[in-house]
């Protein structure tokens, strides 16, 4: 049995949820660590996204522009699948921070 993917409309009535928030930003600084890139988290759900967001896209846009292969690395670490990477490159501007969004919702 295949279980289908949610899709970030699906996710949206759980991104209030603190206890969500909490582990999210805890896999992604266990997923982080990994790399050598330290990841803090104050805990305060109101300010999640935008502090994680600060944090996580200067090393994407760094890995962008210095050293792709270990941010496809990262990626495949921290699970962002192949297709939404494309998808992001092919619709954004800004690819760093279109990647940086990937990380958090996943």
């Amino acid at each position: 049995m295949k279980i289908p993917a949610l899709n970030e409309s699906e996710l949206a009535p759980f991104l209030n949820r603190e206890e969500l928030i909490r582990l999210t930003a805890e896999q992604i600084i266990k997923d982080f660590e990994w790399f050598n890139e330290e990841i803090k988290f104050s805990g305060n759900s109101e300010k999640a996204y935008e502090e994680l967001f600060s944090q996580i896209e200067p090393f994407i846009k760094k890995l962008i522009s210095a050293n792709y292969q270990k941010l496809l690395i990262v990626l495949y670490r921290i699970d962002v699948s192949e297709k939404r990477i494309a998808e992001a490159v092919n619709k954004s501007e800004n690819i760093s921070a279109e990647i940086t969004r990937l990380i958090i919702f996943r």
